[in-house]
């Protein structure tokens, strides 16, 4: 995955030509600390509705710990192999709390925030025949139904892998069996708590809305007309083939190349497209440096715990040792 990444990145430098490169970086002087401070609000946001799944599980962290939870677990996923299959067990084993509600809360999140940005970059997908000028219609058909299917999968009431485990009998391993535990509780506790899910889902779609504002910052400073069809459709394109590379590590080139022919779709320049992609690499490689600086300092922070718990065990045993002997 790497390599490939390397390769994919390595294409578009080739393609576009480093001064240009340069000349995109030193566009985005202006988009960057607008796009920094949506991205804040989003985070808020994001963690606002993780927040309140976790307490509808009667489980309670504080705001500040489930930032710095989500920040070093995206940072892991984004940097690593694998993507969300790292991030979320991550961010579960992070918070350090019961893991039954805990899954449960945190799968719920995810599946709310992954039917929104789905819907989107189906909304976006669907509008690029609308706006675009090069290619057809066509194209996008296999993308759509992909999309479409993985939100008739999180939509549905009944559990997907029940089927699968009275399908296999007593061979069923253990951990399928376990799984479909989890997907039971996931869907029981969204049909149990309706206006959780509500409440999350709009607070879901107020974020998708700020990464498409994104869209329209970058345009913005880079003097384009800025066009409703246009912005939903490069958003799009961008967010499905963001779900789609996110086992590449840093999505290292797929970014960049998305963004291009996102542009390039809807009658922009295509070399204008690396200012979006650029802008939002710096943005993610920040987070993911706050993230990895909190959890080094969590990491130490426990450690720490344990040695003086270790020190204040090995006081008790002596002192008891030395009332023994006397």
């Amino acid at each position: 995955a790497p390599v490939i990444a390397a390769v994919a990145f390595a294409w578009v430098i080739a393609h576009v030509g480093f001064p240009t490169m340069m000349e995109q970086v030193k566009a985005m002087r202006v988009a960057l600390p607008i796009v920094l401070a949506l991205s804040l609000l989003r985070l808020f946001l994001q963690t606002a509705t993780w927040s309140a799944s976790l307490k509808g599980e009667d489980v309670s962290v504080g705001i500040t710990r489930l930032i710095g939870v989500r920040l070093a677990a995206q940072s892991m996923g984004y940097l690593t192999v694998l993507g969300p299959l790292i991030s979320e067990p991550m961010k579960i084993k992070l918070l350090g709390t019961s893991s039954e509600p805990t899954i449960t809360a945190t799968f719920l999140d995810d599946g709310v925030y992954w039917f929104t940005s789905a819907l989107l970059a189906i909304a976006g997908i669907v509008s690029v025949p609308l706006v675009a000028v090069h290619g057809r219609a066509y194209h996008s058909i296999p993308i759509v139904l992909v999309l479409a299917f993985a939100v008739v999968i999180i939509r549905r009431h009944t559990p997907i892998l029940s089927d699968v485990v009275r399908a296999l009998g007593t061979r069923r391993p253990a951990r399928l069996v376990r799984a479909e535990h989890i997907e039971a509780s996931i869907r029981e506790y969204r049909l149990n708590q309706p206006t959780l899910v509500r409440r999350m889902f709009w607070i879901d779609i107020a974020c998708q809305v700020l990464l498409a504002a994104e869209v329209v910052v970058v345009l913005l400073s880079l003097h384009l007309p800025v066009h409703f069809g246009a912005v939903l459709a490069i958003e799009g394109m961008t967010r499905a083939l963001k779900m789609i590379s996110g086992w590449i590590p840093a999505r290292l080139g797929s970014d960049e190349g998305g963004a291009i022919s996102a542009f390039a779709l809807t009658g922009f320049s295509p070399l204008l497209g690396l200012s979006l992609a650029l802008t939002r690499r710096s943005r993610d490689l920040l987070w993911a440096l706050i993230g990895i600086v909190w959890l080094a300092w969590n990491s130490r922070r426990l450690s720490d715990r344990v040695d003086a718990g270790t020190r204040d065990r090995s006081a008790v045993l002596k002192e008891a040792v030395a009332c023994k002997q006397s």
